[in-house]
């Protein structure tokens, strides 16, 4: 299992609106639901040769939506890289793709600390909103058809975090763990871990994943404290004055 392997886990896990097949390209239409979700990326992650020419039409698909254009790039994919590189293009929120085995993460939660539910409760939403998991994001969620669900973690009789978990075939991945800050440092976020790897092997799931970026270092130690391993990094590319989120 690699990064190019769970390429197919996050577009079904965290899908965009709408897409087109522009040449070697998919291209999303313009999505407030942020980077993941508008990023044009490669169809096949394995394809090598860009052409010029198949660049400038990705290009004008975006700038005919009104928008700066905007690629996501995996770190093996350096023909991609050295052409946006000629082009002007900076690299920016550098992600590393984790993985475990569902079965060496799940465990089932202690009472009341963790449940499985769908659709997300009123209080989940109100906990992403806090963590600036706006509306967008959460239309990502609800538009995604595969086996998923949401996590609600609780702490002290209090609800204290939030997440999603999709799946696409036999690998889970996780979205969107948010832990208001009273309950941080408290081991709530590795409860809701383990909760979801355990949905996601009762469902079927070999593999449980995750995207990190590698600024965020406090998830970082998270994750590595969890046993997740990056098997993959991917990048946004832009150019000065491009999307930030």
């Amino acid at each position: 299992m690699n990064a190019t392997d769970l390429f197919p886990t996050i577009a079904v896990s965290w899908p965009p609106r709408t897409a087109q097949r522009v040449g070697p390209f998919m291209v999303p239409n313009a999505d407030a639901g942020g980077n993941r979700v508008s990023a044009a990326r490669l169809k096949d992650p394995t394809a090598l040769g860009i052409t010029d020419a198949e660049l400038n039409d990705a290009e004008a698909t975006m700038q005919a939506q009104g928008r700066l254009p905007l690629f996501q790039v995996l770190n093996h994919q350096d023909g991609l890289s050295d052409a946006l590189d000629t082009r002007g293009y900076i690299a920016r929120d550098h992600t590393d793709l984790l993985l475990i085995q569902a079965a060496d993460l799940a465990a089932a939660p202690p009472p009341v600390t963790a449940f499985t539910i769908w659709p997300p409760l009123a209080i989940q939403t109100e906990i992403w909103d806090a963590g600036g998991i706006d509306a967008p994001r959460r239309a990502v969620m609800d538009r995604a058809t595969f086996p998923k669900t949401s996590l609600f973690g609780r702490i002290n009789d209090k609800p204290a975090g939030a997440a999603f978990v999709g799946m696409s075939g036999n690998v889970a991945m996780l979205h969107a763990l948010e832990v208001v800050p009273m309950a941080r440092r408290a081991g709530l976020a590795s409860t809701m871990m383990r909760a979801a790897a355990d949905w996601a092997r009762k469902q079927g799931a070999e593999w449980f994943s995750v995207l990190v970026t590698q600024q965020n270092t406090q998830a970082q130690r998270l994750y590595a404290s969890l046993g997740l391993k990056a098997v993959g990094t991917y990048c946004y590319r832009v150019k000065t004055g491009g999307p930030t989120r």
